[in-house]
């Protein structure tokens, strides 16, 4: 189901969308799949920021156009600085997973390329009594957060699109419709 979510989203190719797979809650961890595109005119690279408190593992990356593996390196804030990157009031130590592009953005056009990672954050994902918190501000506008198999919904403190992939997990979909970050809190209990 997971697959035919993401075949689906590239109906929306100007949309950023990222689907975040909860795994096991004793892991505080979360696969996340990113589709990005990059329209800034012959720029080689695109940028993606590791979250402060977050370990990233797993990285790699794709260009959607021709299935090709792209090469990433991990870089500090004064780096994408200097490559013109990132803002100007981009913090030196941030960090950021940087994708080289198969050539750089043509002019008037797009390169679209998917990221694949998988973070580690106890603060934001954590087991609570018999369940699971997942509390994570999400600033891309389509996301898709999969509850881990053998997990029901408590609650979400965001609206969402609630429905059950095939193989029985708890899928929900939220838009983003905000000029910042949507505060999402998802509350899940584990199958008795």
């Amino acid at each position: 189901m997971l697959a035919l979510l993401l075949a689906v989203s590239g109906l929306f190719a100007a949309d950023d969308f990222t689907v975040y797979e909860l795994l096991a809650p004793a892991s505080h961890s979360f696969d996340i799949i990113y589709d990005v595109t990059q329209t800034r005119e012959g720029s080689p690279y695109f940028y993606n920021p590791i979250r402060p408190g977050s370990v990233a593992t797993n990285e790699r990356a794709i260009d959607l156009a021709t299935g090709k593996v792209l090469e990433l390196a991990v870089v500090d804030g004064k780096a994408a600085k200097a490559a013109g990157g990132v803002g100007a009031r981009t913090a030196d130590d941030a960090q950021y997973l940087r994708v080289k592009l198969l050539r750089p953005v043509p002019k008037s056009a797009e390169t679209r390329i998917r990221i694949y990672k998988t973070y580690t954050d106890p603060p934001s994902y954590y087991e609570k009594d018999d369940g699971f918190v997942f509390d994570r501000p999400l600033g891309i506008k389509r996301n898709v957060v999969v509850l881990p198999k053998g997990y029901d919904l408590v609650g979400s403190a965001s609206p969402a699109i609630v429905s059950t992939d095939t193989d029985g997990r708890i899928r929900l979909s939220f838009l983003n419709d905000r000029n910042d970050q949507l505060p999402v809190r998802i509350v899940g209990r584990k199958v008795k």
